[in-house]
């Protein structure tokens, strides 16, 4: 299994607005997840911010970690300054979430479980299988092999799924985790798939990006 690489989010502009408007897709599940009367809920990769303190405004009782210790220090810092309050929120690593099992309703991991390898995110699945509480959902994103990167010949080969980003920038050195549709037949044969749909992103250097959303049921 690959070692966990934090992202370098001392490089990022934290006052960009990209970092401080949460993810479309958020703004959908925080209606979905209201009318399912789902509570408590765990942000996977906090980053800066940006989803977990929305989720927090609209009445969820909001924990997450990040490998970063400095974008754990924004989050904290952000809703500080926003009166908004946030359950635990700590330093971890994804392989091993630091919360006990069937703790959350939901659980949303924007652009963040696909920093491994074959062997870690199969441990990932199992860690966000653990704490969801039965019945919970979790949505998250992953690189398509569509994508420029996967076939890069300028990235390093870890395995089938598996890439390493060689590149300037927070995700140099960052290994990236990369799917199409028969993987979802099989990498998620123990949760029940609500939808998965492959999206097209722009990119700030006017590049399409191509990401698998998924969205599961314990």
């Amino acid at each position: 299994m690959i070692k966990s690489k934090a992202w370098k989010w001392e490089m990022v502009d934290k006052d960009d607005s990209y970092w401080n408007s949460p993810a479309p897709e958020v703004y959908f599940l925080c209606e979905n997840w209201k009318n399912k009367n789902f509570k408590d809920i765990l942000d996977v990769g906090c980053g800066f911010g940006r989803n977990c303190i929305y989720l927090a405004k609209h009445g969820f009782n909001l924990s997450g970690f990040d490998l970063s210790e400095y974008s754990v220090a924004q989050t904290l810092e952000k809703a500080k300054a926003q009166n908004i309050t946030l359950g635990k929120f700590v330093v971890a690593d994804m392989l091993s979430f630091p919360f006990g099992d069937n703790s959350f309703d939901a659980l949303l991991a924007m652009n963040v479980i696909s920093h491994t390898d074959l062997q870690g995110f199969k441990q990932v699945l199992s860690e966000i299988k653990r704490v969801l509480k039965p019945g919970g959902e979790a949505y998250f994103t992953l690189g398509s092999k569509k994508a420029f990167w996967f076939n890069n010949p300028v990235c390093k080969y870890v395995d089938d799924y598996t890439r390493i980003r060689v590149e300037d920038g927070p995700e140099n050195g960052i290994p990236h985790f990369y799917i199409d549709d028969d993987d979802c037949k099989v990498l998620f044969n123990d949760f029940k798939i609500i939808g998965v749909k492959e999206v097209r992103e722009m990119t700030k250097h006017g590049d399409f990006s191509p990401h698998y959303h998924i969205w599961l049921k314990k």
